[in-house]
């Protein structure tokens, strides 16, 4: 079957209008004011996820601070990837580019991040879900594993078939990272729960992301955890079609997705990229970012959450979500510890996965 990615007209008419914004001169600064360029490596607008995210959060970022008699902040974002594949050129016309500073948000370019830091000393690279070492590198990764694990929670406390899934992008540290934490979340529910794991091998094919959904519900999934970018709509048609739940990732995926995909999504595993952008950027502004190293922010930092929208209201009973929210509570008292991908092997990794196969 063929599947289109459905984009929200409003969500793409905002992130459009804050990209012409962007484009738009800036009033000359006085040479009392500082100038920050700021470039944002993404790998493709348009997913209504992650890429999206966090490019209309330094976006806004830059408006924030549009007027202001200290600082004069451009941001330009680059997209890295054309039809799925790495454009080289662009990649390395964004590193020879003026900036002070280089958000980089796209796993592909992590191999050149490293080299270009080393070549471009005098810029300061913060990334973004990924990890690289270097003395003007920042590395600021999400703990999605602990977001996964409410998310596991309400997928296992919704089934009524005892058996959910979830679709990831690829096959990664970063994205193991969701299904450990949705796996070990659904399991804290309930100890027989049999999860589905599929993955798709990249972050933008609807098509494929619609068939591995397709597939988990003809195999009695009723819910499906989708962590694969823009590959993961196609799991969304799915289970609208399906008549089985969603589950979004990245951004409230409810509020941006076309009407008639509304209803099939209970919630949506979040990163705060308003909060974490914010802080990464103010810090960074204000000098006491530390680069060479790596933060990692969570439930406790309110870097990662749940969407608790009109849509999770209306399809959860309150004993579920009063569960629901005392999982959160003891993950952030640090009563439950959440296993991640990153203090596994991936032996442990793939016997997890496994020891729930149906």
């Amino acid at each position: 079957m063929k599947v289109k990615l459905m984009i929200s007209s409003v969500f793409a008419l905002l992130l459009s209008a804050l990209l012409l914004t962007g484009c738009t001169a800036a009033p000359e600064p006085s040479e009392t004011v500082r100038e920050v360029r700021v470039i944002a490596l993404v790998d493709s607008l348009g997913d209504l996820a992650y890429n999206d995210g966090i490019a209309r959060e330094l976006l806004l970022a830059e408006d924030r601070f549009r007027g202001s008699s200290e600082i004069a902040l451009t941001i330009d974002v680059f997209e890295t990837h054309v039809d799925g594949e790495l454009d080289m050129a662009k990649m390395e016309l964004a590193f020879e580019e003026y900036s002070d500073l280089v958000f980089v948000l796209s796993y592909a370019i992590l191999p050149y991040i490293e080299p270009a830091a080393a070549f471009f000393p005098d810029k300061n690279f913060i990334l973004l879900d990924v990890e690289a070492t270097g003395p003007n590198i920042y590395s600021a990764l999400f703990k999605a594993n602990e977001s996964s694990f409410l998310c596991g929670a309400l997928a296992a406390k919704m089934s009524s078939s005892g058996v959910i899934g979830i679709v990831i992008g690829m096959d990664i540290p970063a994205l193991h990272d969701f299904s450990v934490g949705y796996i070990s979340g659904a399991l804290s529910v309930n100890p027989d729960i049999k999860v589905i794991v599929s993955t798709v091998g990249n972050f933008y094919d609807a098509e494929i992301g619609y068939e591995l959904a397709a597939r988990q519900f003809e195999r009695g999934a009723d819910v499906c955890f989708s962590a694969a970018g823009g590959a993961g709509m196609g799991s969304i048609i799915a289970a609208n079609e399906f008549g089985r739940y969603a589950i979004g990732v990245d951004i409230d995926q409810a509020a941006h997705v076309e009407p008639e995909l509304r209803g099939a999504i209970l919630t949506s595993g979040l990163k705060n990229f308003d909060s974490l952008v914010a802080v990464l950027l103010d810090d960074y502004l204000a000098g006491s970012l530390n680069f060479g190293e790596t933060g990692r922010f969570g439930l406790k930092e309110g870097a990662v959450g749940i969407a608790r929208n009109q849509f999770y209201m209306s399809m959860t009973t309150q004993e579920i979500r009063d569960g629901i929210d005392a999982i959160e509570e003891k993950i952030i008292s640090g009563d439950i510890h959440v296993p991640s991908a990153f203090e596994m092997t991936q032996a442990e990794i793939e016997e997890l996965v496994r020891s729930v196969r149906p």
